[in-house]
């Protein structure tokens, strides 16, 4: 069966700091996976790297199944390359056909002349950013390949004309003709292409973060969050946004569809509030609930968003014993509902129980994964617990 996480070789610098390396971790069905490391081990930054609050300098990860950061293929790159020269080898013989068209029929010579080199040294320039992979180059390359389109359509119904090209003796329609029985397929194949899935990928088009919430990823961070000054019922409502379909008009018209959506938020929000215990508390401000009880409300209002996968990023922090224990009770609760958990805590009595598999990361780089008693005995595990710096056995 496919994991329904699954991280390979990712990899996330800061400049030259390099907080995670060659990180490698899976997560099944129904599974409660832990994350433990000291402090600084890369942790959360691995936990932004997974919901998209961080894009990862390289590596892949999935989650249930698509690829949620870019995936570099080598043949898809040589054909982008292969793209681009020929996009540069037409964009020079656009030129003279430009010239050929406009320069005599106007009074502004020069101007046009130096509007061509302009136009010529703006696809150079181009041409060299994008097989850089930058985004504005992207978003630029189809200003031109719809010029080229335009261009190509234009010349292959005027090919009979008797412009002359420019500085030359013969019929502008010898050049311009084959130019754009070339020019108009390649520019809708060029589009084409980078308007595909992996493609945009490679160019920054990564999978937002709520979009990644209604895939079904949800996720508690290690500082609360939450809007203080609403009801702790608008707070959990808030987490099923990614649920609703009205759009801008049916929600200031208030249609039934809309009204409708409405109520089954509240629904679902008030079950949520009633799973992790919090019914009591419905309409109380959340910044007047304990500290406790706004980590419970936190996991209510991701768990409204319905998620196949939840990252918990030290949850019982700062939780006496008794509080901790009924956090357990709870995770092992959404484990029944068939939720994968991925938690971070430093709790080693809550982790060591709760866990089915753990995940130590020190230093950025994975140094042990196996079961509580397989990581509860490994000797690298207990070095960077207990110090001496990353361990080298």
């Amino acid at each position: 069966m496919n994991p329904i996480l699954h991280v390979k070789d990712l990899s996330k610098s800061f400049g030259g700091l390099v907080a995670l390396q060659s990180v490698d971790l899976k997560a099944e069905t129904a599974q409660i996976v832990g994350l433990i490391g000291p402090n600084g081990a890369g942790k959360t930054t691995l936990f932004n790297c997974l919901t998209g609050l961080t894009p990862p300098t390289q590596g892949q990860i999935e989650f249930r199944g698509n690829p949620i950061v870019p995936q570099f293929s080598e043949g898809r790159i040589r054909l982008l390359k292969a793209s681009t020269l020929l996009f540069f080898i037409l964009g020079w013989v656009w030129v003279p056909l430009f010239y050929s068209l406009f320069l005599p029929r106007t009074f502004f010579k020069v101007e046009l002349v130096l509007l061509g080199i302009f136009i010529l040294g703006m696809r150079c320039l181009m041409v060299r950013a994008f097989v850089e992979f930058k985004i504005w180059a992207w978003s630029l390359m189809f200003v031109f390949l719809l010029s080229d389109l335009i261009t190509g359509l234009w010349a292959m119904s005027h090919w009979g004309t008797s412009i002359a090209l420019v500085g030359a003796g013969f019929p502008f329609g010898y050049v311009a003709l084959p130019w754009a029985i070339v020019a108009v397929p390649f520019s809708l194949f060029f589009m084409g292409l980078l308007l595909s899935r992996r493609v945009r990928l490679l160019y920054g088009f990564r999978v937002s973060p709520d979009a990644l919430c209604r895939m079904g990823m949800g996720r508690t961070f290690q500082n609360i969050r939450l809007f203080f000054n609403l009801s702790v019922l608008d707070n959990v409502k808030i987490g099923f946004h990614g649920q609703l379909k009205s759009g801008f008009w049916q929600t200031l018209i208030r249609g039934r569809s809309q009204r409708q959506e409405e109520e089954s938020a509240e629904r679902a929000a008030l079950e949520a509030l009633r799973f992790v215990d919090l019914q009591h508390r419905t309409f109380d401000l959340a910044s007047s609930l304990a500290y406790g009880e706004q980590r419970w409300l936190e996991i209510a209002r991701a768990l409204v968003a319905r998620p196949h996968l939840l990252l918990l990023d030290e949850p019982a922090a700062g939780m006496n014993p008794q509080e901790s224990a009924r956090l357990m009770d709870l995770i092992f609760k959404i484990r029944k509902m068939g939720t994968t958990v991925l938690i971070i805590e430093h709790d080693m009595k809550v982790m060591m129980n709760l866990a089915d598999n753990i995940f130590v990361l020190d230093y950025g780089e994975m140094i042990a994964q196996g079961s509580p008693d397989e990581i509860r005995d490994n000797p690298r595990v207990i070095e960077a617990y207990l110090g001496g710096g990353p361990s080298t056995c």
